[in-house]
């Protein structure tokens, strides 16, 4: 017998042996554990699947309102950068009169009442948008002195410029505001080539009207002139008119840093004080920026503060009412 011929048995036994091991793997049961574990797997792709499109299913909704949220946002963002045209707000001007650099601050709320910050005082008053003629939009401001008309004045509005830039806006003055308009067909006044070299101006239908721009300001700016002197200790607080007829007509405070503001009715003081030994020393700041001073004398009796102005006697009594403070009205 051959090598060749000995090793062939052994080699048959060894491959039957690899057969009957294969045929073992494929037994039923070994058949259904595999058709088992596919079906799991197949389950678990399946879970998994159903999980991503619900998971998809509940994110897109999300997804499409953020970006439509986003949009909004960006949209609201461009045009209140851009394109917004509302007069809200303080817009300031500065101008010259008789080489003097002055400012005014117009104030402008959404419920059409506006002041007028003219150096120390604050004018009170309302404000009317019309509808646009011939392209231009028209502005009619109301205010008052003393519970009486003090300004009615028409302009054509104009708001110009952005956000980035800077917003503007520009008041044609029919009414006089700063200066009264002219006529054309008269000669040329000192007053009026003053006014020209102050400020911008239209001509039509024979007159001449003067032209502003603003600029626009987060707050108004009031200038104090500190006064020199002592400060009397029990003059600082809040005091009422207490007068029943004329209750919250008038409120005057005093505060310990020597600033003062009074208020009548409708207009409101600012400025700066010194108190001692019954005379009240006070300052007023115009629109130029001097300070005129003034005086005043006062007295207490039994708590309550009496005041002396142009020769009339006024008492006052204490009071921790802001809102009177800060109004005058109530």
């Amino acid at each position: 017998m051959s090598k060749d011929e000995l090793l062939e048995p052994n080699n048959s036994e060894s491959l039957s042996g690899a057969e009957d091991t294969d045929a073992a793997a494929e037994t039923p049961e070994s058949n259904d554990t595999a058709a088992a574990d596919e079906a799991a797997a197949e389950d678990t792709d399946a879970g998994s699947s159903s999980a991503s499109k619900t998971k998809l299913k509940i994110q897109t909704p999300v997804i499409i309102a953020a970006v439509i949220l986003l949009i909004t946002l960006l949209t609201f963002g461009c045009w209140g950068v851009f394109f917004n045209k509302s007069l809200t707000g303080n817009w300031t001007l500065n101008f010259t009169v008789s080489e003097k650099d002055c400012s005014v601050t117009l104030g402008f709320e959404n419920d059409g009442t506006c002041k007028m910050y003219y150096g120390g005082i604050i004018y009170s008053g309302t404000y009317t948008e019309n509808d646009a003629v011939n392209g231009r939009q028209k502005l009619n401001v109301k205010l008052k002195n003393y519970g009486q008309s003090f300004i009615d004045t028409d302009f054509y509005c104009e708001l110009t410029g952005n956000s980035i830039s800077g917003r503007k806006l520009v008041l044609t003055d029919l009414g006089g505001f700063i200066f009264s308009p002219d006529k054309t067909d008269e000669a040329s006044t000192e007053e009026s080539d003053a006014k020209k070299k102050a400020t911008d101006f239209i001509e039509e239908n024979g007159m001449r009207y003067y032209v502003y721009t603003l600029d626009k300001v987060d707050e108004p700016e009031i200038k104090f002139v500190p006064i020199d002197g002592a400060i009397d200790g029990k003059l600082v607080g809040i005091w009422l008119d207490d007068r029943e007829d004329s209750r919250y007509d008038s409120t005057f405070s005093f505060n310990a840093d020597g600033t003062y503001q009074i208020t009548y009715r409708d207009i409101i003081y600012k400025g700066c004080y010194a108190a001692k030994d019954g005379t009240c020393v006070f300052n007023l700041v115009q629109a130029d920026g001097n300070a005129e001073n003034n005086s005043l004398d006062y007295s207490f009796d039994d708590g309550k503060l009496i005041i002396t102005i142009n020769d009339v006697p006024v008492t006052l009594e204490p009071t921790d009412d802001i809102y009177a403070f800060d109004t005058g009205i109530k």
